[in-house]
Order: C-alpha cells, then structure tokens, then sequence
C-alpha cells in the first residue's frame, strides 16, 4: 500500500507522494496506473517529492517525464505544507526546468506565487530542428488550414495559438494534431488564446501525454508573455481558465510570475503490487 494524496489546482490534479517510496520501483508503470480514470485513482499527472534539497519530479498521465509543472507546482507547494515538509513562506523549488521560488500569500485559500523564471526562443530549446529562427506567428499546416503558431520553452514546450473563442469549440482533434505535428520532434504543449479585453485572457490547453485538461499553469505563462509582447496586452493578466482563474504578471528582468491556488482532495493508500 503506497500513501498518496490528491490535489488539484483549477481542476488540473495530480496524484502526489514520496520519491522514496518508489525509486526502486517502475515509476513509469506506476504513475500509468494510479493516473488511470477507470482502474486507478485518475489524474493529469504524478509529482513525486525528493528531499535536501526539496524538488519536484513530474510525470505527465502517460508516465512521460516532463521538465515541470505550474498548476502541479502549486500542488506540490500545498502537499509540502500539508505534511510539514515544507512550511516557511518563501523557499525554492528545484525542476528539470532550474530552481522555482515559492512564496506562500494565503493559507484559507491556499495561494502561491511562484517565480516562474524566462522563457527561451531558441528552436532548439523546443526540440524544433527545422527552423533556425524563433517560431512566432510561424504558419503551420494542420491539413488544409495555415495557423499561426507562437511556440517557446517557458518551464517546457508551449504552443500559444489565438481564437476568437476559447470555450465554444472542442479544441482537442486541432489540439492533437499540433502537438504531434512533424514539426515539434519532442511534442508540444498547445493553448488555445482568446483575448478578452487587455487585462484579460481566456484559454484552453490540449497537453502532451495527456489530452485536454481544465487547465495549465505553464500554458498560463506562455500566453500571457505572448498576447503582452506580440497583440499589445498588459503586463499583468486575468487568465481565466474552465475552472477557475489565474493572474500573471510579467516583470522588469522579463521573469514570469504566477499566482493561483491548490486544493487537497483526498488522501489515502493505493494497492501497488
């Protein structure tokens, strides 16, 4: 019996536990099986918690290790309170994606504020081998359409595509096929950007290794930096996603800041043989 706890941030959840009661184990075959919505206990993703020095190590639903999180992170943040791992208001985080600074705002509700760090144009830093300069409003075929894609490394691999309405349509056929487009060699991650006014943006975000979801922490930054440096918006956004809302401001040294919530859903044992 593996202990394991749930959380979820604006409806993105995760299944969090120890990294070392699994670091002798498949971790891969064990995060396919609890992330599992039918014969597991379901979610977008898997954080385990490594100790001195305190990181994350995320995997998606399908059991791909990706470099972070930012709904996750928030998560992780909650679980490091919720178990006394963790309690001063400002600490560090490290990820395969660098060191991520945790301020804690609130505690009823639980709110962080996480430093998210830059992001990173380079088409190398996305796995793109194709192209030598950035991909920003690159036009990429998806059967007979030309979409204008913004794609970046912001904490992993975002894709920011512009619609004039992000909650009336089923994005995830469109989704997939950008995310798997020949394009990206490693995959990406595709949100779906409707600007609502300069301080306001709606968005829906189609993740590699696991679908649609109900929100993206990452996919939040990414568009904000875009729909600021590219369509002329604020620095500081209201991203309002299916599930809730979160705000991101953008800073002086261009470091990404992200401010939203964590919840605990439950907490128990999973039967891993």
């Amino acid at each position: 019996m593996i202990p394991i706890t749930k959380y979820h941030g604006c409806g993105n959840d995760f299944i969090i536990t120890d990294w070392e009661l699994l670091k002798d184990r498949s971790i891969e075959d064990f995060v396919l099986r609890v992330c599992d919505r039918h014969t597991g206990i379901g979610a977008d993703g898997c954080i385990l918690v490594k100790q001195k020095p305190l990181e994350m190590v995320f995997y998606n639903a399908d059991s791909s290790r990706a470099p972070m999180c930012g709904n996750g992170i928030r998560c992780f943040a909650k679980y490091c309170y919720d178990e006394g791992i963790e309690t001063a208001e400002e600490y560090d985080v490290e990820t395969l994606a660098g060191s991520k600074h945790v301020t804690r705002v609130s505690l009823k509700p639980f709110q962080v504020r996480i430093d998210m760090g830059t992001w990173d144009d380079d088409p190398k830093s996305i796995q793109v081998d194709t192209l030598k300069e950035p991909v920003m409003g690159y036009e990429l075929c998806i059967g007979d359409k030309s979409i204008p894609v913004y794609s970046f490394f912001m904490s992993t691999v975002h894709t920011v595509v512009f619609v004039s309405d992000a909650f009336a349509f089923d994005y995830n056929d469109i989704g997939h096929a950008i995310c798997h487009h020949p394009l990206y060699r490693e995959q990406t991650n595709v949100n779906f950007v409707q600007i609502v006014d300069a301080h306001t943006l709606q968005m829906v975000t189609y993740e590699r290794g696991v679908g649609m979801t109900l929100a993206c922490g990452t996919g939040a930054c990414a568009a904000a930096r875009i729909a600021h440096e590219k369509k002329g918006c604020a620095a500081n956004l209201k991203i309002i996603v299916k599930r809730g809302e979160l705000y991101i401001d953008i800073d002086d040294q261009q470091h990404v800041h992200m401010f939203g919530p964590a919840e605990r859903i439950l907490k128990g044992e999973v039967a891993y043989v």
